[in-house]
């Protein structure tokens, strides 16, 4: 599974600019299957320049088209591709530690919004004129043959920032940036209960979770009681037996949308636990 900041950092022919812990980056999908899990431990907004992409959270997806924008808060995700078209888009990296510092700096944009608003992953940008002169204005700058000042780009990123605290239409996303200036650390509960359906390494959760690997275990154990990997094991195979339960989903797909390595390698945790294979099971569900 790859990490989307790390593949745009390291893919030379992507346009990018880094000013202080921002990064403004060109991406242009180069993966060849159809459906894949990506992940990163920085939250980001991507701006569709071209194609069509979908996001696939735990709960929901959604369809990006061109000159549409998706705001993705650190995590895992479900991406369908289409061939129908290249796809091209503007993705700017935003670590939790510039939010905080935003958020210190000017509490008075985001103080209406209320930290305990619930929302997805991935919460689609609600665009309205401001936003739409916003992006056009920052692709003549991004695109411009002259390097940019970096200084004129992180103040348009903040330009960004005070117009979706300012403004009534994105209450989901203020609403995230104030939880994260409240936290000291990501909760791990939050970030294990948003991700356990894809299959990240316990280094990948650590990363994610900005804790070393240690750490991360205890933290883990302080919060649940138990090891991460036998709390992922039992969450995969309980939303497993869902999937199982309540949809005509082949055991593979089963597999893949619950976070297993391999159909092979769910087939045996699931009979290991339940006694019978998942196949069996599904049509003894469907046919009650």
């Amino acid at each position: 599974m790859g990490n989307g900041y790390d593949i745009a950092k390291n893919t030379p022919t992507f346009k990018k600019i880094e000013v202080s812990s921002l990064m403004f980056s060109e991406y242009r999908c180069t993966e060849e299957k159809s459906i894949f899990t990506t992940w990163n431990h920085l939250n980001y907004f991507i701006y569709v320049l071209e194609g069509k992409k979908k996001w696939r959270t735990l709960e929901h997806s959604y369809m990006v088209h061109a000159n549409e924008v998706l705001f993705v808060k650190k995590g895992a995700n479900i991406i369908e591709k289409y061939f129908d078209s290249d796809f091209c888009a503007i993705v700017i990296f935003i670590p939790d530690c510039y939010v905080k510092e935003f958020m210190s700096q000017k509490p008075e944009i985001g103080a209406s919004h209320k930290s305990s608003l619930q929302s997805d992953s991935a919460i689609p940008l609600k665009m309205d004129r401001t936003l739409s002169t916003y992006f056009t204005s920052m692709l003549d700058y991004f695109f411009n043959q002259e390097q940019p000042s970096k200084y004129l780009m992180e103040i348009k990123f903040q330009e960004l920032l005070v117009n979706i605290l300012s403004l009534p239409y994105n209450p989901e996303i203020g609403s995230y940036f104030k939880q994260i200036a409240q936290e000291v650390k990501p909760s791990v509960k939050n970030i294990m209960e948003s991700n356990f359906v894809y299959n990240l390494s316990l280094e990948e959760f650590a990363r994610l979770s900005h804790r070393s690997l240690s750490t991360f275990n205890r933290d883990f154990y302080s919060a649940y009681g138990t090891s991460p990997g036998k709390w992922l094991t039992k969450k995969r195979l309980l939303h497993a037996k869902r999937l199982l339960e309540n949809t005509n989903q082949k055991v593979y797909e089963v597999a893949f949308d619950s976070g297993f390595e391999s159909p092979a390698h769910f087939a045996r945790v699931f009979k290991t636990e339940n006694g019978i294979t998942p196949l069996k099971y599904q049509k003894a569900q469907l046919s009650v």
